[in-house]
């Protein structure tokens, strides 16, 4: 797990409710409740009190800040990618996945939750979908904000409220699964790695504030093995071939235009 020291804090002039709501997550999380009075900025209050991030209680949610920068949960690319799957188009995750309505899929590198909240969707209420992030803050802002955060589309807020976010290394995660299922049939369909999510696209405001905070401890054989262990099929994402044979990946997906490709273990 991530040693990063943190604390949670309100808006500037929090009151009311959003020192409650401050105040349970600090005792949700065992770390302490900074008040904020209406003239301290938060980069102050960072070095006042020797953390490396806030988790800001606003109206609108947990937002992570620190000195690279703030994030708080969006559905991102997610709500629009299902809108043009719902006018006939193809999802290339759904594709390289072969979700279906049922389909049971663990995301180990759930990070802002875009493919997990798409995943959720298309596997419906007789699916499953359990999202691991090693990283407390961006895990504790994603959650809440899957747990929280309304669209106009009621078809989304109920796909997200169906993701089921772990805090967990995935490795020992994985690890844990192993050791309960031993000589049982396999408990996902698939298991999904984005080590891309580490690095980000260059430029993004979101993944350049993400970046200090995340887990970036490198995808290894072994947690590859003991996803196999768990799911006939392992789908990994990366920009290049190359990557994903050194993985061990043996089939691909993905047109010779496309930024990305996904590989398979079987």
């Amino acid at each position: 797990m991530l040693t990063q020291r943190f604390a949670v804090t309100t808006a500037r002039n929090g009151r009311g409710k959003l020192i409650g709501l401050a105040k349970a997550w600090a005792e949700e999380l065992q770390v302490p409740l900074v008040l904020r009075s209406h003239n301290a900025t938060l980069d102050e209050l960072l070095e006042e009190h020797k953390v490396e991030a806030f988790i800001v209680a606003k109206v609108k949610g947990a937002e992570i800040y620190s000195r690279h920068g703030n994030f708080g949960y969006h559905p991102n690319m997610a709500a629009l990618r299902i809108l043009e799957m719902q006018r006939g188009a193809q999802d290339n995750y759904v594709q390289a996945l072969g979700l279906h309505e049922g389909s049971r899929v663990l995301d180990c590198t759930l990070g802002l939750g875009a493919d997990a909240a798409v995943a959720a969707y298309v596997a419906g209420p007789s699916g499953r979908v359990v999202g691991v992030e090693a990283s407390p803050l961006v895990h504790f802002a994603v959650k809440y904000g899957l747990a929280h955060y309304e669209t106009k589309y009621p078809w989304f807020n109920e796909a997200i409220r169906r993701v089921e976010a772990v805090n967990a290394v995935a490795e020992t995660y994985l690890e844990q699964l192993v050791a309960t299922c031993k000589d049982e049939a396999d408990l996902f369909d698939v298991v999904y790695f984005d080590p891309m999510f580490h690095h980000g696209v260059k430029g993004s405001l979101a993944m350049d504030a993400l970046r200090p905070i995340s887990y970036e401890k490198p995808l290894n054989q072994r947690t590859l093995a003991l996803a196999l262990q768990i799911a006939p099929l392992v789908v990994i994402k990366e920009r290049s071939e190359f990557r994903l044979r050194e993985y061990g990946c043996t089939d691909f997906f993905g047109g010779k235009s496309s930024r990305v490709k996904f590989g398979f273990i079987r």
